[in-house]
């Protein structure tokens, strides 16, 4: 360890002057020698992405994102660098960047020449501003304190300052970015529970637990343009807190490296941002159904009678996971850990030290799988997982293994006695280990925000290089790139304001998969239920609590039954949408000035948001914006006309306001008890017609990672309304995977308060349809999914 620390206060030294020790140096790019002694690389991502880096010397060394495949590093762009005069310019076909070459200031123009950022640079550290502005954020650091983690009574105070008094303080880089009155900026992952619009705000970017648990090094401007800070040290944003034309960029290492992207809107912003730090991951499709947690005094009988009233009492649930009561040692943090068989026998108990990998049919895990449930476990985790990666990078290179243990390969004797996920703790993974140098000779400068990515990363690896199919496994820390490789809960943080702040902000960061405690720290029940099913997955967490339906009043029940059974129904929306976001970085949970950018009235708004493409979802309140347009009250189907505050009152059996965009398709399936149950053969469309829309439904075969292949079916819908008819259409469905079904009946539900003279299907007259309280059912018979079909409702005059 000795040698480790020594070799790591030489690497610092080093890098205080600029120099580079083992890591090798990329060519990508075009470096510039300033005037002013500094060398400015400059590469060309993509049309719209810049990356920008700056150095005293001429030398930019592969940083611990690229080096662990956080980022990604292939670029086929090429970068063209002109001089013009003493300047330099890089043009592309839809951006050009002025480069000064006395101090590097850079402007980021249109093509067609308009201003997107005036004036970026870095501060040179006899400025005034760099002085005041880092007195300020030291005085803001010491200031902090720290939260204990929940539930860990096995932690110690393992605080020293052994490695802080050896390591060098590197002196700040500060880079500062000129920013216009109206832009307002958003992103920062959780970085704030006080606001989704941080103009005026000082972001501090670092894993921080009850405070901050997943951030992103991301900011994108209403203008269009974003910035990602590539750096895992501690760094902030003072977005206009300091001065109020001015965005600065402050990272405690003194690197100055980070990405320029020009998407012209949040939505391709956020598309860029994904591209460079990994697109969402997408759960297997079951998992966006309700998981449910135990409480910690289950054992394998409660579980089980627990299961099989679920079932009874016709309450959809997909996932059962058991909190750390599962572990004979409890909080085992080590790699020996194993089943506390008195509580859980998943294998006979006279089987013990035999292995034991596979799945026991006359046992309790194997009983629940045939219920339709699928089953995941709790986890904490203190390990350096520097270990693994170094290893992995090993091993493509033909190098030396270290020799350590790696965390996760343990937890794989579990997947083949029929586990199917994995609850991981914050415990002590988003904790700090000030004492700890890393195998890679690293501390937790450089490792703690950058542990919070390789977490879920090894999880995924892991899993699935020994199943090949996708987990189900989640954690409430995060960093740039987390999105890429599991789903994210807001922690310990309760499942109210502070968590719909988080998943809002985090939605605005490039996160598709994100939840919260639904219930834990909530007064209004129904509100908590409300908002709780329509985070992107739900988790209902009754650890220490009795969140089980049945022991709510009958009113409370009904509510939880409601929204249980509203959910599975929608799963093909919420899938289909949460496919498009895999793709696309799109969240399936949108703040308001994601999906309505023009409307200053959402500009911070945080008691509602859009649920998919068609859906508002109030939040913690009675009342609800509709933007301009047309919409229809769910719960009613009465149409409102938007650009107004409304609160209509609401089923008493429900916790909120839900509205549907007009001109809305949304796929629903009849309820099942969990995913799989029945074949998906009938689906059920509810069209809300306004002119001439559409609706492309995604599915895959929900498990696999054929996906990556284009293993995906596209099936097109629109609705055309007229003034006498309104056509439907049924596309042939496009794409294709295993297990696709090839025919399809459907039942199409218009919202609309005139009942039809004669609906005819591919010209010839149907006769199964009917009309009710302003809905007209029409139903479709099975027909080959690839057939092309033309409905027609013809109205009465």
């Amino acid at each position: 360890m000795k040698w480790k620390l020594a070799l790591r206060m030489g690497w610092l030294a080093m890098i205080a002057l600029s120099c580079s020790l083992g890591m090798r140096s990329f060519g990508q790019g075009h470096t510039i020698e300033l005037a002013n002694g500094n060398f400015l690389n400059i590469q060309a991502c993509n049309d719209q992405t810049f990356r920008i880096r700056v150095s005293p010397s001429n030398s930019f060394p592969e940083t611990l994102m690229e080096r662990y495949d956080i980022v990604k590093k292939n670029w086929n762009n090429e970068t063209k660098v002109t001089k013009q005069g003493s300047d330099y310019r890089l043009t592309t076909s839809r951006n050009r960047l002025e480069i000064n070459g006395e101090d590097g200031e850079i402007t980021l123009r249109s093509l067609s020449g308009s201003e997107i950022i005036t004036r970026l640079s870095v501060l040179e550290k006899g400025d005034k501003t760099y002085k005041v502005l880092h007195e300020a954020v030291s005085d803001y650091e010491q200031a902090l304190t720290k939260k204990e983690i929940i539930g860990d009574t096995t932690s110690e105070d393992r605080h020293s300052k052994v490695v802080k008094q050896g390591e060098i303080r590197l002196e700040p880089a500060i880079m500062q970015l000129s920013i216009t009155p109206e832009e307002r900026f958003y992103g920062g992952g959780a970085a704030s529970r006080k606001a989704i619009q941080h103009r005026g705000a000082l972001l501090r970017i670092w894993a921080t637990y009850q405070q901050s648990d997943m951030v992103a090094p991301f900011l994108v401007s209403s203008r269009g343009w974003g910035i990602f800070n590539n750096t895992t040290a501690l760094n902030y944003f003072d977005v206009g807190n300091f001065k109020d034309d001015q965005l600065y960029v402050y990272n405690t290492d003194g690197t100055v490296d980070f990405y320029l992207m020009s998407g012209q809107s949040l939505e391709n912003t956020i598309d860029l941002y994904t591209t460079i730090t990994g697109k969402p991951y997408l759960l297997p499709k079951w998992a966006y159904g309700l998981a449910f947690g135990g409480n910690m005094m289950e054992d394998q009988f409660r579980m089980l009678d627990n299961a099989v009233r679920f079932r009874a009492e016709n309450i959809p649930v997909d996932v059962y996971w058991i909190e750390p009561q599962w572990m004979a040692k409890f909080y085992d943090y080590s790699t020996e850990k194993d089943w506390d068989l008195s509580k859980f026998p998943a294998y006979f108990f006279w089987q013990k030290g035999e292995g034991n990998r596979y799945e026991n049919k006359q046992l309790f895990l194997s009983k629940l799988r045939q219920l339709g449930y699928h089953v995941a476990l709790w986890l904490c985790i203190d390990h350096d997982l520097s270990i693994e990666e170094e290893d992995h990078l090993a091993a493509l290179q033909g190098g030396k293994q270290s020799g350590e243990a790696h965390w996760f390969p343990h937890l794989m004797k579990f997947v083949d006695q029929g586990i199917d996920g994995f609850k991981l703790d914050p415990g002590r993974t988003l904790d700090e280990h000030p004492d700890r140098v890393y195998h890679n000779g690293y501390t937790d400068r450089e490792m703690h925000n950058l542990n919070q990515v390789l977490l879920p990363k090894q999880m995924y690896r892991v899993f699935r290089e020994h199943t090949g199919v996708r987990s189900f496994h989640h954690y409430c820390g995060g960093y740039a790139g987390s999105q890429h490789w599991g789903a994210s809960t807001a922690g310990d943080n309760g499942g109210g304001r502070d968590a719909l702040y988080d998943q809002l902000n985090l939605g605005l960061s490039g996160f598709l998969n994100t939840s919260a405690d639904v219930l834990d720290a909530v007064e209004d029940v129904k509100a908590g239920f409300h908002f709780g099913f329509f985070l992107p997955w739900v988790q209902i967490n009754s650890w220490a609590s009795m969140h089980y339906p049945w022991y709510f009043s009958s009113e409370y029940k009904e509510t939880f039954r409601f929204y249980a059974r509203l959910r599975n129904s929608l799963l093909p929306y919420i899938y289909s949408t949460a496919i498009h976001g895999s793709q696309t970085g799109m969240p399936i949970l949108r703040a308001m000035p994601l999906v309505f950018p023009q409307d200053k009235e959402v500009e911070n708004m945080t008691t509602q948001f859009m649920f998919g493409e068609h859906l508002l979802v109030s939040a913690f309140t009675d009342s609800v914006y509709l933007p301009a347009g047309k919409w229809v009250n769910y719960w009613w189907g009465e149409k409102v006309k938007g650009g107004q505050t409304v609160s209509p009152r609401i089923p008493a059996h429900t916790g909120g306001q839900l509205f549907v965009k007009a001109g809305a398709i949304i796929p629903f399936q009849k309820p099942m008890q969990y995913v799989g149950q029945h074949p998906l053969d009938t689906l059920i469309l509810k069209v809300y017609p306004e002119g001439k829309s559409s609706y492309i439904l995604l599915e895959d075969d929900g498990e696999s990672f054929d996906f990556e292949q284009g293993a995906i079916s596209r099936t097109h819908f629109e609705c055309h309304e007229k003034q006498k008819e309104i056509e439907f259409t049924i596309s042939p469905t496009g794409g294709a995977y295993k297990g696709m079904p090839d025919r399809r009946a459907y039942e199409i539900l218009f919202n609309i308060d005139r009942k039809p003279n004669r609906i005819e299907l591919n010209g010839l007259v149907l006769q199964t349809w009917e009309m009710k309280e302003g809905v007209l059912l029409v139903s479709v018979p099975q027909s080959d999914m690839h057939k092309h079909q033309l409905l027609k409702i013809l109205m009465e005059d």
